[in-house]
């Protein structure tokens, strides 16, 4: 779950997400509904406060993966979820021909995040 600020609020917000690659400290984020989900857009204007993994509240850094990064991690999301990586495809209405190039143009409508433990 992502522990975040509202943009416009201020408030403490807390949005459970699919974790779309996880390596070691690292988790990507991938905003499945787009660039104007508000956890994404609440990202954008503040970094990320927490990342709550199992009951564990861990401190975090984050930077926002380039095309090319996020066209490698989908591809690999596909081969190790293909079913639900069917599924947001469908749910966003996009679609790739299959090559990293197919891809790095399909993700610029599914921003990822990475997200990395300080603590």
């Amino acid at each position: 779950m992502l522990e975040h600020q509202g943009r416009r609020s201020g408030k403490l917000r807390r949005t459970p997400l699919e974790i779309v690659n996880r390596d070691g400290d690292r988790f990507v984020l991938s905003s499945g509904t787009g660039p104007n989900a508000d956890w994404y857009r609440n990202l954008k204007a503040n970094p990320a406060l927490a990342l709550w993994v199992g009951y564990r509240r861990h401190e975090v850094g984050q930077r926002f993966l380039d095309p090319s990064e996020a066209a490698t991690t989908f591809a690999q999301y596909e081969q190790a979820h293909p079913k639900a990586a069917a599924r947001l495809t469908n749910l966003m209405g996009v679609s790739h021909d299959g090559t990293h190039g197919g891809r790095m143009k399909m993700v610029a409508g599914i921003p990822m995040v990475e997200l990395r433990l300080l603590s």
